[in-house]
């Protein structure tokens, strides 16, 4: 018999490997109990709803796809950043099948605030990692950017266009390597 799940951290791992194998749908409170070794109670003691526990679940999921240790520090280029962010999209597509459609299209149209929240809070943090390799990006040209046309505005830009990618199940960069190669370089 394994362990008894203990923290926060430990539930939400399990709550992946369940998204990994059943899918998000199946996410309910007595089964992330049992899966957990711990009461139904125990898990209202980290999560105060079922609401609360997929939500935290979903976001902990967008981390693990897109957890960049280092902040986007290592990306020499945006390239690389791009890259690795449709690696990254492939990776979540193979360890969480269906997932990105059915959350971020469920969240962005359900009547859950704190879930969208959640979901917003990870893309805005890849829209920033973005903007950071943007601007540390010794081989963009000095005019590529001006006030019509922001670093912010193109890194927006790229993740709507991974978005669209994702929702297609297309996971080759090259186009978008393409757009950014004929746009900065």
């Amino acid at each position: 018999m394994k362990p008894a799940a203990t923290s926060k951290e430990e539930i939400l791992a399990i709550c992946r490997d369940l998204i990994h194998r059943q899918g998000g749908t199946a996410l309910n409170v007595r089964e992330v109990a049992a899966a957990c070794g711990i009461s139904v109670g125990t898990v209202y003691n980290y999560f105060g709803s079922k609401s609360d526990l997929v939500g935290a679940a979903v976001e902990s999921v967008w981390y693990d796809i897109f957890r960049c240790a280092d902040g986007g520090v290592a990306f020499a280029t945006t390239k690389d950043c791009v890259q690795w962010l449709f690696q990254r999209l492939a990776y979540g597509n193979a360890q969480y099948p269906g997932f990105f459609t059915l959350h971020s299209v469920s969240f962005l149209r359900s009547d859950r605030p704190d879930a969208r929240q959640r979901m917003q809070k990870v893309w805005d943090h890849i829209i920033q990692m973005l903007c950071r390799v943007l601007q540390r990006d010794p081989d963009i040209r000095a005019d590529a950017f001006d006030a019509d046309f922001t670093p912010e505005q193109f890194a927006d830009l790229l993740f709507s266009l991974m978005l669209s990618a994702q929702l297609r199940n297309r996971y080759d960069a090259a186009p978008v390597l393409q757009l950014v190669e004929r746009t900065l370089y």
